[in-house]
């Protein structure tokens, strides 16, 4: 967990495996919707911080070329918005797409330092 309010979960992707693929985030509402035209007023505002503040720490810990995001509306329990938010790494070779986030040359870590990661990003929302 990297954050947690009444409106809004910020979460890092899960390890696969032994290992984890740094700096890849999901921002949700904590009330179950299908899209951001279905969120009220206070959760557009508190989603969009989450966001804005997801993407400055990602920016500030892992100093990517580039941050990217998506929004989906699927999941596998059922229709739920998700931000997903994740970085290129500086290392990455030209040819990768986009939206390769699993590229072989793309940086990992030890699960076991997952956690350690994600509370340098809380620390780094929080400024």
């Amino acid at each position: 967990m990297i954050h947690l309010d009444d409106l809004v979960v910020v979460t890092h992707r899960p390890a696969h495996g032994e290992w984890a693929r740094p700096g890849y985030l999901f921002v949700e509402p904590r009330r179950h919707v299908a899209s951001l035209d279905l969120l009220d007023d206070d959760e557009t505002v508190a989603f969009a911080r989450a966001v804005r503040s997801s993407i400055g720490a990602l920016r500030q810990v892992l100093e990517p070329a580039h941050v990217f995001t998506f929004v989906a509306g699927l999941s596998a329990a059922g229709i739920h918005l998700h931000q997903h938010i994740f970085t290129r790494p500086v290392s990455t070779a030209r040819d990768v797409p986009w939206h390769d986030v699993d590229s072989p040359d793309a940086p990992r870590i030890p699960a076991s330092g997952l956690d350690a990661l994600c509370e340098e990003l809380a620390a780094a929302m929080r400024g």
